[in-house]
Parts: structure tokens; sequence; C-alpha cells
């Protein structure tokens, strides 16, 4: 039965290819649009996950994501540091500074202000492309992520041409010359502007009216007591809110998931992929089997039972469900690849070819299902008229 089964859809190579471009068009669209979206999503939080020695970030409580936050009174990370649990804490001034490159373009960064005495926040050792972190202890010196150096700084050549900014560069921000000593690797921001780290007592006298200020509390834990306990004791000495690593995600996550449009967009879009591709497939399988009646006819004046039909139905579904899937998912893992280096973020995820997969099946067996009442109802004398 198998063997007449996919004899059968091969043989109708027309239906065959546009039941199988059907799944396969909805397979791709929906896995592409999905890899995007959390992608996307994943860019939100990603200067959280970049200083993962830091189990707790503390802020104003009026934070709604990274970049809309307020400034922190100096005091607090005093008293901070008083709290039981709290084994080290530092300040994290994190700012959009407007920069000119070498060619005197305007260019956005977003910088990061760390501690002067501990350096924590910089890029760990083997995120590193070029230059050295120690050489950021000199006055009016900055590291770029090397991804926005090849990219948004990209340095136009007299000769024509281009090159990425290097180390030795300058640029000038707030009308000061500052030298970039280092390249390394940054996850990119959802903003994507590129990342650059400087000592935060240098960014202070660079972005102007910060006053040395910082809008982040990083803080390490000792380990006396679990680290949401330790976070109640901050909220309820400093009228700060404190967050583990993961709290902070998942809170900077639900923002951009329920008080943005970023979701819908991108659901219009997987949606749309399922009912094109339903439709395309439900249609070419509706003419299938309507131009195979005949044989179908045959099969059932030869004494084959309406659950043979079925189980043929089922084989044709499943076989293009596959093939469909296939095609889609290589079509989605390709794009994926061509996107590498680029500013869009892609990131395909075992849930995401689960999800996509049942769909397909649903495509494919809802076809099926809609044929299949024709064939029940077919007359097997159909095979001896004219």
């Amino acid at each position: 039965m198998t063997l007449t089964a996919l004899t059968m859809l091969v043989g109708d190579r027309a239906k065959f290819f546009g039941i199988v471009f059907g799944l396969a068009f909805a397979s791709l669209l929906m896995t592409q649009q999905g890899a995007i979206f959390r992608g996307i999503m994943v860019l939100v939080y990603g200067h959280i996950t970049d200083m993962p020695q830091t189990q707790v970030w503390i802020s104003d409580p009026g934070i709604a994501d990274l970049d809309t936050n307020d400034m922190i009174n100096e005091r607090e990370l005093d008293n901070v540091r008083s709290i039981a649990g709290v084994r080290w804490a530092v300040p994290l001034l994190r700012r959009l500074v407007y920069a000119r490159d070498p060619a005197n373009l305007i260019a956005p960064l977003m910088v990061l202000g760390i501690d002067d005495a501990t350096r924590i926040g910089c890029p760990p050792p083997e995120a590193m492309v070029a230059g050295s972190i120690d050489d950021l202890m000199r006055p009016d010196t900055i590291i770029i992520d090397v991804h926005g150096a090849s990219t948004k700084l990209r340095q136009d050549l007299p000769g024509g041409g281009s090159r990425p900014l290097q180390v030795g560069d300058r640029m000038i921000m707030n009308g000061r010359s500052v030298e970039v000593v280092g390249l390394c690797r940054s996850t990119l921001a959802l903003m994507l502007f590129p990342t650059a780290y400087m000592m935060r007592s240098h960014l202070s006298a660079v972005n102007q009216g910060s006053d040395r200020a910082f809008n982040f509390i990083l803080a390490g834990l000792d380990g006396s007591a679990p680290a949401r306990e330790v976070c109640a004791r901050i909220d309820a000495a400093t009228g700060l809110v404190a967050r583990t690593r993961k709290e902070l995600s998942d809170y900077v996550y639900d923002f951009y998931l329920y008080k943005t449009g970023i979701p819908a967009n991108f659901a219009i879009a997987i949606l749309l992929g399922f009912i094109v591709g339903a439709a395309i497939a439900g249609q070419t399988f509706s003419q299938y089997v309507n131009d195979n009646r005949r044989i179908f006819a045959s099969l059932k004046a030869m004494g084959m039972r309406n659950s043979g039909l079925l189980r043929i139905l089922l084989i044709q579904s499943s076989v293009s469900a596959l093939l469909g899937f296939s095609l889609g998912v290589g079509g989605a893992t390709a794009f994926g690849w061509l996107l590498e280096g680029t500013d869009l973020s892609f990131r395909l995820e075992p849930t995401l070819l689960v999800i996509s997969f049942i769909a397909v099946v649903v495509i494919s067996l809802a076809a099926a299902a809609i044929s299949l009442r024709s064939l029940l109802r077919l007359d097997p004398a159909l095979v001896f008229r004219s």
C-alpha cells in the first residue's frame, strides 16, 4: 500500500510539487520569522548576559528596560555595600554618546562606564580581539566591539574602499579626542548601536552633566543567604529595586514581549505563512484527489475499504509534510548562514523546529481530511464510465 500511495503521489508531478511547495513555504516562513524574532528578543538583554560575574543588578524602581532608566545617587552605593549578604558592589554608567569618527561622521555609541577600581563589567580577556583591557586605565581611551568597528564605524579610504575601525584610531566625543585601544566581541544590542567600554571616571568627564553618577549598581553575593532574600533587603534599605541576573533578563524580555509591537508584527508574518501554505497545499491536494478519482475508484472496485483509502491519504500527506518541512527548514538555515556578520540576529532553536514541524503536519493532515470527504462518497462504478 505504501508503494501504491507514493507511486500515485509522485506520478502527478505538477500536483506533487505544488503540495510540497506549499508546505515548504509555510515551513520556511514560520521557521525563518520565528528564528529572527527569537534572535531579536535575545538582544534586549544582551548586555546583562555579557557580565556573568554580576549576580544582582540594582536600578531605579521606575526602570522599563536597559535603555529607559534614571541616575542613582552616589550614596546608595555605600548603602548597598553595607547590606548583609552583599560581597561587593560597583557602579555601572550606561549612556548613549554621540561621537565623531575619523571621517567626522556622527556615530552613536552605547558606552558602558565601568568601575575604575575593580574593572568589573569589562569584556573578559577571551572576548578581546585586539588591544588590552589594561590600556583603558589611560585617560581618554575606549574599547569598541568588533562588529560595530567593522560595520557602523567602518572607515572610507581616500583611494576608494573602506576598512574597519582599528586600534590606534581616534574619535571625538563631546569635543574630546578619544583613542581606540581595543576591540572585543560583545552581544549586539537591540538598538544596534556599537557597544563601547570606558572607565566610569573617563566617561563622566566626556559625558557632560553625569557628574560621576551611574544608573546601575552591580553586586556579587557572599552566599550566606539566598539571592532573593538579599534582593529584598536591598529593596527595603535603599528604595531601589534589586533583581538577579535572570530576573532582570526576564523583566526586560517581558517588557518587549508584552508592551511593544515586536511580537505582533512577527505573529502576523508567521500566521500569514501558515495560512498561505495551508491554502496552497489544501487546494493542490484537493485537485490531486479530483484528478485521480478514477484510480481511487479502481481501488474501491477491487475491494479496498474506505480505511485503506484513508491510509493512502495519510501516507501521502505524511511524506509531503516531511519533504516540505525539510525543504523549508533547509531554506531557513541557509538564510541564517547568510545573515552571519550582519546586524540581523537569527536564532534557530529546537523548540522552534518542533513547533514548525507540528504546524506543517497539521496543514498536511487538514488538506488530506478535506479531500477524504469526497473519496468516501466516491462511486466505484466511476471506473466503468466513459
